[in-house]
């Protein structure tokens, strides 16, 4: 049904990347789907047959998502780079 839900919406299929506590900045990437695939979300959740409709999110909790990804993204971008000396004073 994900991958009819993400065909309907015009979404390239792909499953969503889990939260691995070990894998760094998983958070950001899982994030970065969530909002990318909202639209297939939210229509999965709204479905009522699924027993999903407990993790459905309000606006306010999709803009928070949002702005934590903005927070994590200097993370990650800063992950791009080797360790140095320099960035510890």
């Amino acid at each position: 049904m994900w991958n009819k839900t993400l065909s309907t919406h015009a979404l390239p299929e792909r499953m969503m990347p889990r939260d691995v506590s070990t894998r760094w900045n998983s958070t950001y990437d899982m994030l970065e789907f969530a909002i990318e695939y909202r639209v297939a979300i939210d229509a999965m959740t709204a479905i009522c047959n699924f027993n999903l409709r407990q993790y459905e999110l309000l606006p306010t909790e999709w803009d928070i998502a949002a702005e934590l990804q903005d927070v994590l993204k200097v993370w990650d971008c800063l992950s791009l780079f080797p360790p140095c000396s320099c960035y510890f004073v």
